[in-house]
Parts: C-alpha cells; structure tokens; sequence
C-alpha cells in the first residue's frame, strides 16, 4: 500500500494568495485519505474549514473511505471526466493511468472552489491564466481532437488545460470575459441536439420559474455556439479573484458517488435545515419540482451545490439543467436521479407533495408553488423559441414536457 503526501492551500475570505492549511496523506488499494490541520493555520483568526461538513475546525479529523479516499471538497476540487480526458490528453496517457492525487496535482488555478494543491509548502501560486473569449476558435479545435482521439498541438493543449479543471462530462473551459470569469460550454461531438442551446433556454425558464442562476450569455463563435456561464465562485479583485468555497450536495450529505440509493431530497433538506434560511429550503423544494417538469433526470446530488465562507453556508445558484430525451408514445413515467418523496424516486408532483413538510412548507403552499411552476413551464416554448431554438429542435424536445408529469393527483 503506497502513500502519497501534499500539502492543502486555502485561498481565506478577502485574501488573492493561498496559504498551507494541513497535511493531506492518501494511499490506493484500498483508498484511504487522511487530512490534518496544521497548527499555524488553526491559530490564524481568519481561519476556516476546508470543508464544513468532513474537516470542521476544532475537532480531530477522521480517515475517510468515500469516494475514493478523498474528502468532499477535496473531490469537488478534483477535475471530472472531461478535466481528466484533458490532463490526461497533456500528458499523452489513458486517463486510468492516473491517480486521484495525480488530477488533484496537475488541476490548474481555475478549478472550483477555494482550495489548491501542491507537493511541499513552498510551491509557488499556480498561474491563473484562463484562456480569452477571443480565443475561443482555438479551445473548440483542441476540444474536438480530443474528443476525437486525434493528438493536438502542444499549444492548443496548454491552451485549453489553463482552463479546464471543472467537474462534469461535457466539454468546458473556463474563460476570461468582459472583465470576468465564465464556464464556456460547448457542443460535443456525437450531440444530436444543439445541448448548449437547449441548456441556455432552460435555464431561462427556471429563472422565469423563481429559481436563481448565474449571468447567462449565449455567443457565436465561427460557426459554433457556446454557452457562457458566469462563475460564482470567482469575483475579481484588483488584478486578481477572490474565491468562495464550493461544496456539493454529495459532499454536503458524506455520500459516495455509488451510494445511489441513499440519495434523496427530502434528506438533503433536513440536513439543509441547519445552515440555510427558509427562502432557500422552499427554493430548493421548488428546483425538485422544476426538475420533474422539465424531465431533468441529471440531477445527481454533484449538481446541486453550495457555496461557503467562514460564516456561512449559502445555497449556490443553480446550474446544469437540461431535460433528458424521450420518444413519444414509450410512457410518462420516469424518475429523477434522487428520491422525491414516500414513492422514491418517481417523478410526479403528487409524490413531490408527501415531503413538502421537510422542505418547511404546508401543503398549501407546496401547491401554490407546484402551481406556478406549471403555468410558467407551459409557456416553455415562447422562451426557447426566443432563446434560439428551432422548431425542429422544439419537437425533438416536446415530449420531455408532457403535460402528464404536471398533474397533482
């Protein structure tokens, strides 16, 4: 059993430069980690928890086994499969010829959230040197070879990697933009639909629906287009970023990733109950819902998050929301990635309705917002319509609003 030690930096509330927080040590077969504060950090008066749930100040920290070995924000930290593909691709290996620490090493200054890592305390900051808007033509080239196993110039490669360290599947890179930070998302190469496209216009129907999300832009590029996603974790700070902790709802709940049936809103809710205000436990109550009328069934608890200092924790806004395809005629039922009240998983807005007492509603008031949510999300077609959709694109994704999953029985 082998071991690997780093050190964990933090970038603390109104401060550009990171400091060593601890020892983080992790060894594989099995996957074991084990982090520990280091005592200059602990007596610092600004100092907080790299994570609030698993790393707590003031107590002593326990191994953790999840997710293999790696504390939540530490995972959250980590790159996601398209992060991986790239690093990987950088390095000419399979991705499987990676570690976890070796992703947590080589991820670069825009991962997500506040944390670094790096092999001894006196490592230099990493350069924060995302990739132009302007330069968007170039970071599609690269992404496309990639995807399509082809090798890549040792320039477009760097180019994309100073900006992809960020979770999820599909191609991304974080970019620099009118003065500001943004998730560049973009189309991937065997998509029978125009995904970013589709993303964008529901994420303005959520809005519609009551439901926060970050600045939104959708640019041409070319013959492309690209979702522009403003960072919320990021806010510029002279000629620097000032960054907030970010902590998933699978970190937020000590959940692993193959730990699906546990995974619940209405568990998550209770948790919620002791760190966020009313408004967010009933907004949170109104994304489940809107998660079943739009069919999202890409709802795993690593897209729903959080967002924290070292005061508080705030519900993040709300991001990666896309209805799933499906044919006419295969049938209505379907279920959502978590358990949406006393029938599991099944995505009606009856069985949303049992656990409307945990999100801190009445009965009367969940109806009241299912109701809303219904009569707005009726009206998606004006809104991807006006978002640029086509009408062929409008009857591709016609059965993912059917009207069956609108009914309160």
């Amino acid at each position: 059993m082998s071991e690997k030690k780093i050190i964990v930096f933090v970038y603390l509330p109104g401060e550009t430069v990171a400091v060593p927080a601890g020892i983080f040590s992790h060894s594989e077969k099995p996957d074991i980690g084990f982090f520990n504060y280091g005592k200059k950090f602990i007596n610092r008066k600004n100092a907080m928890p790299l994570d609030p749930i698993a790393l707590p100040l003031g107590q002593q920290p326990k191994e953790v086994t999840t997710n293999g070995g790696m504390y939540g924000t530490f995972r959250d930290a980590a790159p996601d499969y398209w992060g991986r593909l790239v690093i990987a691709s950088e390095q000419k290996l399979p991705p499987e010829a990676l570690s976890e620490m070796d992703f947590l090493l080589n991820a670069n200054a825009t991962r997500v959230g506040n944390l670094d890592f790096r092999n001894t305390p006196d490592d230099p900051e990493p350069l924060h040197v995302p990739p132009h808007f302007n330069q968007m033509e170039k970071i599609l080239e690269a992404a496309n070879k990639i995807e399509r196993g082809d090798s890549v110039s040792h320039h477009l490669m760097h180019l994309l990697n100073q900006g992809t360290s960020l979770g999820g599947a599909r191609p991304k890179s974080t970019v620099e933009w009118r003065n500001e930070l943004w998730i560049a998302k973009f189309s991937a190469r065997n998509d029978t639909l125009n995904i970013p496209r589709v993303e964008y216009a529901t994420m303005k129907l959520a809005r519609h629906c009551g439901i926060r999300i970050p600045e939104l832009h959708f640019q041409s590029i070319g013959k492309s287009k690209v979702l522009l996603v403003r960072r919320f974790d990021r806010k510029r700070f002279k000629n620097s970023w000032l960054r907030n902790g970010f902590l998933s709802s699978l970190s937020l709940m000590q959940w692993d990733e193959t730990d699906r049936l546990s995974w619940s809103y209405g568990k998550m809710a209770d948790t919620m109950r002791r760190f966020v205000s009313i408004q967010e436990l009933h907004e949170f109550f109104r994304r489940m819902v809107f998660n079943i009328l739009v069919r999202n069934t890409d709802d795993h608890p690593r897209n729903h998050g959080f967002i924290f200092d070292n005061k508080t924790i705030q519900l993040s806004p709300a991001y990666d929301i896309v209805p799933s395809i499906t044919k006419p005629g295969v049938g209505t039922t379907f279920f959502l990635s978590m358990s949406v009240g006393a029938h599991g998983r099944e995505a009606t807005l009856s069985n949303a309705l049992t656990w409307a007492v945990r999100f801190g509603l009445t009965q009367g008031h969940a109806i009241k917002i299912i109701q809303e949510l219904v009569e707005t999300v009726s009206q998606w077609k004006d809104i991807f319509l006006s978002s640029g959709c086509p009408d062929s694109e409008i009857k591709i994704l016609e059965p993912s609003f059917s009207k069956e999953s609108s009914k309160v029985v």
